[in-house]
């Protein structure tokens, strides 16, 4: 299965995303900050990182656009996952470059079909935010 990274400083967020993702089948791993991702970045590159956005020191938004600027991760499918759903927010996930905006609190499952979505099917680089 597909290698997913998942980025969110609450450990219980994040152990509990991993835990149901690795059920279905994905390959998990995961960081609490911008500088565990940008280690795991160094060794692997995942099909797609599921990203929170407000995160201490680097936000979400700044390591969106560096992961899709850098022509080495570019195509990887960001899952912006935040429980900041106005919608300049998600104008934000957008004009940073992800793929993807799902509003917590969230039902795993949702993740599971949108990053299912997301590796199935050919799509831009860029494909456009829906408004949910």
């Amino acid at each position: 299965m597909p290698l997913c990274f998942i980025v969110d400083d609450h450990d219980d967020t994040r152990d509990g995303f991993a835990e149901y993702l690795r059920d279905w089948g994905f390959e998990v791993r995961t960081a609490g900050d911008a500088t565990e991702l940008r280690q795991l970045l160094t060794s692997a590159t995942p099909a797609a990182i599921l990203m929170d956005v407000h995160m201490p020191r680097v936000d979400g938004w700044t390591l969106t656009k560096e992961i899709k600027q850098n022509p080495r991760t570019r195509a990887v499918r960001i899952v912006v996952v935040s429980a900041s759903v106005r919608p300049e927010d998600r104008l934000a996930a957008e004009d940073a470059g992800a793929d993807s905006f799902i509003a917590k609190p969230c039902d795993p499952q949702e993740i599971v079909s949108e990053l299912t979505r997301l590796l199935t099917y050919d799509t831009p680089d860029h494909v456009k935010i829906s408004a949910r």
